[in-house]
């Protein structure tokens, strides 16, 4: 999947956090969102090494992603979501910045830009317009997905190692899933150390 190896890095210097402690996260939420708002879901179905959650309607800022050997275009793209919440926007206000911050890649049409996107906050009932018109907001129904989670720092490796194990799974086991888009999602901030969360998703076709 695309490289994701510099997003760490991106986060770090544009909005370095605390380290959160898991008593201080949103109550019904999971617990590796930490105090940070993150998509609802329900777990419909459990797997030996991935589940079929059921996700409410979501909102994201999206922006297409720049690509580059050095990781420079990862940067570039997340900076673009950054000052959007930063207050680079219609109304000029800031916005907590919530989890996952999700990247999208097409795997058959090569012609199709990959994305990375910001989870938007729920409360917000009427989001600012973007200033940047390359970031656009984006609303998404409920929807089924599979998804495999794993810890540590990941690296683009990693994404590519799971996703490929996902696919193979869902393949393996006769599940329909959309196999045109993969995503990736990253939760936690550099300075969070200990019980990293990771995770690829592919859509649910069942």
């Amino acid at each position: 999947m695309a490289c994701l190896c510099l997003l760490v890095l991106s986060l770090v210097s544009l909005c370095a956090t605390e380290v959160i402690a898991e008593d201080n996260r949103i109550e019904g939420l999971p617990i590796f969102c930490g105090s940070n708002e993150c998509p609802r879901y329900q777990v419909l179905k459990r797997y030996n090494t991935f589940e079929l959650r059921s996700y409410e309607s979501t909102r994201w800022a999206t922006t297409y992603l720049n690509t580059d050997g050095m990781g420079i275009g990862m940067m570039k793209t997340f900076r673009r979501l950054f000052k959007y919440i930063s207050g680079e926007n219609s109304e000029g206000i800031s916005m907590k910045m919530n989890v996952p911050v999700r990247v999208t890649v097409p795997l058959l049409d090569s012609t199709l830009n990959s994305t990375m996107s910001l989870f938007m906050p729920s409360a917000m009932m009427n989001l600012p317009t973007p200033n940047d018109r390359s970031v656009v907001l984006e609303s998404f129904p409920p929807m089924n997905v599979y998804v495999r989670s794993f810890s540590g720092y990941a690296v683009n490796s990693d994404y590519e190692k799971h996703s490929k194990a996902l696919t193979e799974e869902l393949t393996a086991l006769g599940l329909a899933f959309d196999n045109q888009f993969g995503m990736a999602a990253a939760y936690n901030d550099p300075l969070t150390f200990f019980k990293r969360h990771n995770e690829v998703w592919f859509k649910s076709l069942n």
